[in-house]
């Protein structure tokens, strides 16, 4: 397909410019790696071993490493903010948990569920009528 030729011309154009500067190599594979998913492994070693073919081995052991620590730490990240984001919604639960009570003391068994198991956005709409609402059915009604 023509991408895909077009794809190549690219991949040989660098390759005939990393040929003129091959301390430039490292860096510019790091940022292949990162930022396009067309060039993956067996593009990489093609492109080494014709720039630099005695470091195939010492960058190819170094790449993998790289790519493990950084996947790593995005799933480190995105844990995180998982995390994060179940703190803020079992705070938000809580919440109105504690406000319903106030206000409506003794709750169901069966709110305290619905609310556990509720969305943030659903969580949000039923604090906000808790203001108003002169009965529980006020707050939850669909």
């Amino acid at each position: 397909t023509r991408g895909k030729s077009r794809q190549v011309a690219i991949k040989e154009l660098l390759i005939e410019a990393l040929k003129d500067a091959p301390e430039e190599l490292r860096p510019v594979l790091y940022y292949l790696i990162q930022t396009y998913t067309a060039y993956d492994e067996k593009t990489i070693q093609e492109i080494i071993r014709k720039v630099q073919p005695e470091e195939i081995d010492t960058m190819m052991s170094q790449f993998a490493r790289d790519i493990t620590k950084t996947a790593r730490q995005e799933a480190l990240r995105e844990g995180v903010q998982q995390g994060m984001q179940r703190g803020r919604q079992e705070g938000e639960a809580g919440l109105l948990l504690r406000l319903l009570s106030y206000r409506f003391h003794p709750l169901p068994d069966e709110i305290t569920r619905r609310i556990h198991t509720a969305d943030p956005n659903t969580i949000e709409t039923w604090a906000d009528r808790i203001l108003d609402a002169k009965s529980l059915d006020e707050v939850f009604w669909e």
